[in-house]
């Protein structure tokens, strides 16, 4: 996957747009160790009931219908306001310590909407990439009646697919400018995927180690895998694969925690802007952005605050550590525990 900086000029105004008058935090303190009553299941996508599939792939199809209320410069419906708060802040929730956990949050964004403004009422799907990672086109995700398949032609579109007709608008540099969702498949960069990727990951002992494995290999496998618009780190939204692969990035991240439970829930590290990023640079964040982060300092820490531009109110990383919590209430289901009936 290439670089978070997919345009200096991009990121300095959407950055210094963004954070002019940065609303404070709708923030509810919770016990990290508290779960909730209620916790909803997350299963690979081939678990879900063929009714369920249906309505999940209507239920996006309702955001991309649905007009903006975000008020957004160049936003027309609900999936430009769902992709915003990632466009917008991609130079600070990338190579950065709070990536996973804004990552988190991103995905109940996506839920809450198909859930609260679409009627999704079935449960939430994640791209098992190790179950196909020796065929990822052949995963049922790229038949026709569902995410449809590789881009076409010299302009690398989709065409097939219930999303060959999804305009997206928000482009490099701060232009809006209608444009179709690409993908460019390259089964050699899936491959990433692989086993020992996830093992490499799951030895580290500190999040302060631990964020970065994640955030290489196997976070780019689903990116660079499907290629096209899933290949840039800012735009990457709008691709309705995105929430499928990011969730199962999300599970990975959860099964590490849940290797030193509950410790890992109180577990986080990182700096707020990225490695070599220099104050007075074009890609640095105004002050504005970084102040609002909380941390009182350049360290990510459970204190730091997630902004998702209205979407959904405001978390912090306390409020998203612990999955089966008050804020996300989900858990990850495996498919051998779902073929054996143990769940």
């Amino acid at each position: 996957m290439r670089s978070v900086i997919t345009s200096t000029a991009l990121l300095l105004a959407a950055c210094a747009s963004a954070a002019s008058a940065l609303p404070q935090p709708e923030l509810v303190r919770r016990d990290i160790e508290t779960n909730c009553t209620s916790i909803k299941q997350r299963v690979p996508w081939t678990f879900l009931t063929t009714e369920e599939k249906a309505a999940y792939i209507q239920a996006d199809l309702c955001l991309i219908k649905a007009p903006s209320t975000s008020g957004i410069p160049g936003a027309k419906t609900r999936w430009d306001d769902l992709q915003w708060p990632h466009i917008t802040q991609t130079v600070t929730v990338h190579n950065v310590g709070a990536f996973l956990p804004f990552h988190r949050i991103y995905m109940t964004a996506h839920e809450t909407l198909i859930r609260n403004e679409c009627g999704y009422t079935g449960r939430m799907p994640y791209w098992d990439e190790l179950a196909e990672v020796s065929n990822m086109a052949g995963s049922e995700l790229f038949e026709d009646q569902y995410f449809g398949g590789n881009g076409v032609g010299s302009s690398r579109c989709i065409a097939d697919g219930q999303f060959a007709n999804l305009t997206l608008r928000f482009l490099a540099n701060n232009r809006v400018s209608d444009h179709c969702v690409t993908r460019r498949f390259s089964q050699q960069a899936f491959q990433a995927a692989a086993q020992a990727n996830i093992n490499r990951c799951n030895a580290i002992k500190t999040y302060a180690n631990a964020w970065t494995c994640w955030s290489l290999t196997p976070h780019s496998a689903g990116h660079a895998g499907v290629g096209g618009v899933m290949n840039d780190p800012t735009f990457s939204p709008g691709d309705p694969i995105f929430y499928l692969h990011h969730s199962y990035l999300d599970k990975l991240w959860w099964e590490w925690q849940k290797l030193d439970y509950p410790a890992r829930l109180h577990d986080m590290a990182g700096p707020n802007i990225p490695t070599g990023t220099r104050p007075g640079s074009p890609n640095y964040p105004p002050a504005s952005l970084t102040d609002y982060f909380g941390d009182n300092g350049n360290v990510t820490t459970l204190n730091h605050n997630l902004w998702m531009t209205s979407v959904i109110p405001n978390v912090t990383i306390a409020d998203i550590m612990n999955l089966n919590g008050p804020t996300v209430c989900s858990e990850y289901l495996n498919a051998a525990d779902l073929e054996r009936g143990t769940v």
